[in-house]
């Protein structure tokens, strides 16, 4: 039975910071009359060190009092909207961004005799969008009577979109008896000459939203084709390079926490075992690394030094408990003071919960090209400036660079564990999350089909064999390959085979020299391929860069754009083709390299490897053999034969 959940350090309580507040601060709280605020956004509350109880009952229950008396002062609601698109962030300040508009706004108000009932803020949000929290309990506000007035900095901090400015300004609020006035451009629904311009307005606010959002969209595609990192935080073990944030530099730590997944997969390891090594290990998932690192990254699902209090129940055991919570049977033991894994019903423990590893967590890092140098991006995008919902973009349609940044994975590993994926659920993984040494590699050579593994009892213990799936789900029917072959005796054959080609292929100059000549100097000759490609379309994009800085020069001459446009523009271009000029030189100097490395060591890296081997792990198995064909046993030799197909 859970009693409680809470986190440490927090006992409940609220405690206040008092800080010596600002001249701009006690202006602005001076125009404020706390008695008659019905309703204050909470980030206004906590930016002025003020307690107004926000009642629901203004938004649910409509005022019947709507009539204003001589004498009275009208009431005044006042809407306020940060966005980067309105410019109102000067250095990511936004405290300052709230407190300039709020000081705005209650002057005006202070000279119209206007009484604040209510202040409704959001941050960072578009004003073409209508899901806005605060906006919405706005216009609630309005439509229960509780104002006659709403008060905004101009027309487009309410909406950006002309379709909303129809609806209410024109509308809705001529309905509910509201009057609508903006400072900045003069919009005022009592005075009917002034549609017009409200009107267009709302049509020119949508068109900039719009221009706005398809440069942004043009810049970030042009910065991700040129190799540079656009993302707000880089992946699991990498960080961005305080020298420049477009480029991806290797965090060691977790770096090796990323080559181990790799590792540990390549040797058959399946996806559970990782992530069990990983929480035995207590190595913090990525959310929490980043968090620790100072990064403000954030993750609702995850509740860092989250505790459980919990009463044990009937026949319940210690086990059961930490597998329903998914928590270190060892830490609660500790945790508690625990001897032993004894509990009995009634005791009170306490379940100390540990974000964990999880298997979409490991497969999302073991499919990330990133870890080769490869920048994917552009992988979603939102549906338009009107619609902020995204949709997946095809894989074919994704902007992919190589070579960006410093490789965690070296390619061997790389396609041992690609190949591995591709496999996908054919694969079977053990329950000790293992992958068994032989799975997909033993074939039936009477039918084809794929030998399975299975477990027997003896007095010994328990030995495994392989048997041809066709005979276990057709019960013998389909195939004539039905005597079952010991998993010991196709291990000393393997290896024993696999010894005998390394020596073969190792002594044998002659077949070696064929076999490595044809294979890696191919291999050599289309990794220079690719980079000779690279290098042209390179060259091509700085010839694009350098000629549109030309036609540049012709419209600042012109008169077309403005000084501002031309710097702005041309400074951009400038420092693209700084970035693929840098991309050229070390496409130059790999190319070099080709040319200088010692060929005859490239081409006996296989062998010498692995000279002789004494054991043999799933690696091995994937480098040397594609198959191995298992034929129908003989009765009267007593015998059967067995076909490797190899991959060399």
């Amino acid at each position: 039975m859970v009693l409680n959940v809470y986190t440490d350090n927090i006992n409940g309580s609220k405690h206040k910071l008092y800080k010596t507040e600002s001249s701009e601060l006690q202006r602005i709280k001076s125009y404020l009359d706390l008695s008659q605020l019905c309703y204050v956004s909470q980030n206004i509350q906590i930016l002025l060190n003020i307690d107004v109880k926000n009642d629901n009952k203004y938004f649910e229950i409509k005022n019947s009092k709507k009539t204003i008396k001589d004498g009275e002062k009208y009431k005044v609601i006042l809407y306020i909207r940060l966005s980067v698109e309105d410019g109102d962030l000067v250095d990511g300040d936004v405290s300052g961004s709230i407190r300039n508009q709020l000081l705005f706004l209650l002057d005006e108000c202070k000279k119209r005799n206007w009484e604040v009932v209510g202040i409704f803020c959001e941050e960072d949000i578009s004003g073409i969008l209508k899901e806005r929290p605060e906006w919405n309990k706005s216009l609630k506000f309005c439509e229960n009577g509780y104002t006659e007035i709403m008060l905004c900095k101009s027309q487009s901090r309410f909406t950006r979109e002309l379709e909303t400015v129809e609806k209410y300004l024109h509308n809705k609020f001529v309905e509910w008896k509201i009057r609508f006035v903006s400072i900045i451009d003069n919009a005022d629904t009592s005075i009917i000459a002034n549609k017009k311009s409200r009107q267009i307005n709302g049509l020119v606010n949508e068109w900039q939203v719009e221009d706005q959002s398809n440069n942004i969209r043009a810049i970030l595609k042009n910065k991700q084709s040129n190799g540079l990192f656009t993302g707000s935080f880089a992946a699991y073990g990498y960080k961005k390079d305080p020298k420049d944030k477009y480029h991806l530099i290797v965090d060691e730590e977790a770096a090796q926490v990323v080559r181990k997944i790799f590792e540990l997969y390549a040797l058959g390891k399946g996806v559970v075992y990782i992530c069990n090594y990983l929480n035995k290990k207590k190595i913090p998932i990525p959310s929490i690394y980043k968090a620790q690192k100072g990064l403000k990254y954030h993750n609702s699902l995850i509740e860092l030094n989250k505790k459980i209090e919990y009463q044990v129940e009937e026949n319940e055991v210690l086990e059961d408990i930490v597998d329903r919570f998914k928590v270190n049977i060892d830490e609660v033991i500790e945790y508690n003071h625990l001897k032993n894994k004894e509990i009995k019903w009634g005791d009170i423990l306490i379940l100390p919960v540990r974000p964990i590893w999880r298997t979409a967590s490991i497969y999302q890092i073991l499919k990330d090209e990133i870890y080769i140098g490869t920048l994917v991006q552009h992988k979603n995008e939102v549906i338009s400036y009107k619609n902020k919902k995204e949709r997946k973009i095809p894989e074919e349609e994704r902007i992919k660079v190589p070579h960006c940044h410093t490789p965690i994975i070296d390619n061997d590993t790389w396609q041992i564990v690609k190949k591995r994926l591709n496999d996908g659920g054919k694969i079977r993984i053990c329950k000790n999350g293992d992958v068994a040494l032989f799975s997909r590699k033993i074939f039936c050579d009477a039918c084809g089909h794929t030998f399975y593994r299975n477990k027997a009892h003896v007095k010994k213990g328990e030995i495994f064999y392989w048997s041809c799936g066709n005979n276990l789900a057709t019960a013998r029917y389909l195939c004539n390959n039905t005597k079952s072959i010991k998993e010991d005796e196709i291990y000393k054959y393997v290896l024993d085979e696999i010894n005998k080609q390394i020596a073969k292929y190792y002594d044998e100059k002659l077949i070696k020299k064929k076999y490595f000549e044809i294979k890696e100097t191919s291999k050599v000759e289309n990794a220079k391929k690719i980079l000779c490609n690279e290098l042209d379309d390179i060259e091509n994009k700085i010839k694009k860069k350098e000629s549109m800085v030309e036609t540049l020069y012709e419209d600042r001459v012109n008169g077309d754009i403005t000084i501002e446009e031309f710097r702005s523009i041309k400074d951009k271009n400038d420092i693209a083709i700084l970035n693929m000029r840098k991309r050229a030189e070390k496409i130059v100097e790999e190319l070099r390299s080709f040319e200088s490395k010692n060929s005859q060591i490239v081409k006996e890296k296989l062998f010498k490897k692995y000279k002789k081997l004494e054991l043999l792990d799933r690696i091995i198995i994937d480098e040397f053999i594609s198959k191995i064909r298992i034929g129908s046993y003989n009765k009267q030799t007593k015998t059967r034969k067995v076909t490797i197909d190899w991959n060399i």
